[in-house]
């Protein structure tokens, strides 16, 4: 019970992981006066790719003509119905005609392994469907993170665009009062041309992350996106221990690869029960017989298994796959859990990277900037320190960006690596008790 308590524990606080802002909600740094704007969350972002991926719709059906196949794999083939009568006698006082009605039957158990193939098969065809789920998540909310992303950089330009503006406008005043040489002027002028072509660039990654996105909703290259909300706060990330747990026990594709494991094991049964013989019951009438007593018939027919070299290879065949799957399965816990390790450090970092530019670097930008200005405006600093403090204005403003959209991008990776899709732990932890 102890070992239950822990895992929902666990679940519960990687449930936190995972919140967003919903749809509607503007950035906190974001003014709009008097202007209503729709932002997209990842939540919605999240749900309108997995409903239009073609991919995620084609496994879902799969998995589900994986369940039909359940009931059939353990059921009895039909039986069989034959009959025949002598042709001669139809115009005769006693039609002779024969029928006779029989079952096939395989050996015991034999049903029940090819039942349990099935099932297992169901199961991992249900895997499949869910990893592919986890993996197009993860690329919609990287995607968002990108989205807000590329938004937040050009506002950042703009906001440097007014700057150097206002820079460009102090510096020629200055310089036709004598006050200031040219290269102060030249030298904004090119600080602007540099904005310019990093705002091409920034232009040129928006179209890109727009198609990307709406290729992924399957929509044309051009469709108008609303903006992105602001990622979630930053979170302290449970430890690698109560991941991994989750991990080991939640994981599609290591579900997939149990399930394969365990079928192939039942095929292993099949397989040996194929050196053994099938039935096949059946009850009859033989009209063609004089005497009553012999017409009624009731018989029993078995095959021969003589091929015993063809049985063995089949067997050695249903042992290597179940060997090949239990590999699969050892090496895909290791991959998982080296990238459920690397996800959890990137977020840390990433954490911390947006603590240390809001904390630190961010206001010493600001006061950086702030103090070369005031040592310009009043005629005690050099010009050159007011641009290499702008430069670092917005260097230190897109790294901030950077390091939160880098968080949201890697809390998508540690939730596809973890293995949990959304209201999965809210609903398996709700049921459980202590």
């Amino acid at each position: 019970m102890k070992s239950i308590f822990v895992k929902s524990a666990c679940l519960a606080v990687a449930l936190t992981l995972y919140a967003d802002l919903s749809v509607g909600e503007p950035p906190d740094d974001v003014e709009s006066p008097g202007v209503q704007v729709e932002f997209l969350s990842a939540d919605a972002l999240v749900d309108q790719i997995v409903a239009a991926n073609p991919s995620v719709a084609a496994l879902a059906a799969a998995a589900e003509a994986a369940r039909y196949r359940v009931e059939p794999a353990g059921s009895l083939d039909d039986p069989m119905l034959s009959y025949g009568l002598a042709p001669r006698t139809v115009d005769s006082d006693r039609l002779n005609q024969r029928f006779e009605f029989s079952q096939r039957i395989p050996w015991p158990g034999t049903l029940d392994a090819r039942a349990t193939v099935a099932r297992h098969e169901a199961a991992a065809a249900a895997g499949d469907h869910e990893a592919l789920k986890l993996e197009v998540i993860a690329q919609a909310r990287a995607a968002h993170a990108q989205w807000w992303f590329v938004h937040e950089a050009l506002a950042i330009h703009h906001a440097a665009e007014v700057l150097v503006e206002e820079l460009i406008r102090t510096a020629s005043v200055r310089y036709a009062a004598g006050r200031s040489l040219k290269q102060d002027v030249l030298q904004v002028e090119v600080e602007r041309a540099d904005l310019e072509k990093e705002e091409l660039r920034l232009l040129r990654l928006q179209t890109t992350i727009q198609s990307r996105i709406n290729a992924l909703l399957n929509r044309p290259p051009g469709a108008p996106l609303p903006p992105a909300s602001l990622p979630g706060p930053e979170r302290e990330p449970p430890a690698f221990e109560a991941l991994e747990m989750i991990a080991l026990a939640r994981h599609p594709e290591l579900a997939r690869l149990e399930a394969q494991l365990a079928a192939n094991q039942s095929r292993i049964t099949v397989a040996e029960n194929a050196f053994y013989p099938d039935f096949q019951v059946g009850v009859g009438y033989n009209g063609l017989w004089d005497d009553t007593d012999k017409r009624p018939i009731v018989g029993v027919t078995i095959n021969v298994p003589l091929n015993r070299s063809k049985r063995r290879s089949e067997l050695a065949a249903a042992r290597a796959d179940s060997s090949r799957s239990q590999w699969a399965l050892v090496q895909r816990r290791a991959e998982l859990l080296d990238a459920l390790a690397r996800a959890r450090a990137g977020i840390v970092e990433a954490k911390q990277s947006v603590r240390l530019y809001e904390d630190e670097l961010v206001p010493l930008a600001d006061e950086y900037l702030g103090s070369a200005l005031a040592d310009y405006r009043s005629g005690a600093g050099e010009f050159a320190n007011v641009i290499d403090a702008e430069q670092r204005k917005l260097a230190t403003d897109l790294a901030l960006a950077q390091a939160r959209a880098d968080y949201a991008a890697r809390l998508a990776e540690l939730q596809r690596a973890t293995g949990l899709l959304p209201g999965q732990p809210e609903a398996e932890s709700s049921g459980e008790t202590p």
